[in-house]
């Protein structure tokens, strides 16, 4: 492969992945992404031989992700495409039926298992993380609860992390009383009244 573009939100995550692909391809060309549009709207994207991608962008949430990325693949006719994401189980196995031939890796796989799988779909396989498929994932996105706004997205993303709420207030440009607010929201939506559950939803 020539050429790879590397989509993801967060700064530090498409760093990682970046460091990941180049040890993997070191003659590649990788360019970057930080929302899906950019990807959409990439004058080159017919030239790119493996997108890689989470689920959703700066300015998209997963279903609009999903859809955008759906998209994308008519038009490169049958390259590959690999989402690499952190979003849980329940909600990526519901966007196979956008991108049925894609490969899904979960960022949260041990390493020694994510390399693994990297290399499976550098070979031509498509591949999907035995761990998300387990319905022992908690779906911050499921379908019972409200859905979380893009904002509320961007601020968990960024909890799970382990920024803290005044990290993420200068991060997203907004006050700390906001990004508060939203996950007073999130733990509402989740149905859990403390911050310990909170933070316990990000290492299920």
């Amino acid at each position: 492969m020539k050429k790879i573009m590397i989509m993801h939100p967060c700064i530090v995550t498409w760093h990682g992945l970046y460091q990941l692909f180049r040890r993997r391809l070191p003659e590649a060309e990788i360019v970057p992404a930080h929302a899906i549009y950019d990807v959409v709207f990439n004058d080159d994207l017919s030239d790119i031989d493996l997108i890689v991608s989470e689920l959703y962008g700066l300015n998209e949430n997963i279903t609009m992700g999903a859809k955008l990325l759906s998209f994308v693949q008519s038009i490169r006719q049958e390259k590959p495409l690999l989402i690499m994401t952190d979003v849980p189980g329940n909600q990526v196995m519901d966007c196979l039926g956008y991108l049925p031939g894609a490969s899904y890796i979960a960022l949260s796989e041990d390493i020694r298992q994510l390399i693994n799988q990297v290399d499976r779909v550098l070979a031509g396989n498509v591949v999907i993380s035995p761990s998300l498929r387990s319905e022992r994932e908690i779906s911050v996105f499921n379908a019972d609860t409200r859905p979380f706004s893009r904002s509320e997205i961007k601020v968990y993303s960024l909890l799970q992390e382990g920024f803290s709420i005044t990290q993420i207030a200068k991060k997203i440009s907004r006050s700390v009383k906001t990004v508060s607010a939203h996950k007073r929201n999130m733990m509402g939506k989740l149905g859990i009244d403390s911050e310990v559950e909170l933070y316990a939803c990000f290492n299920q």
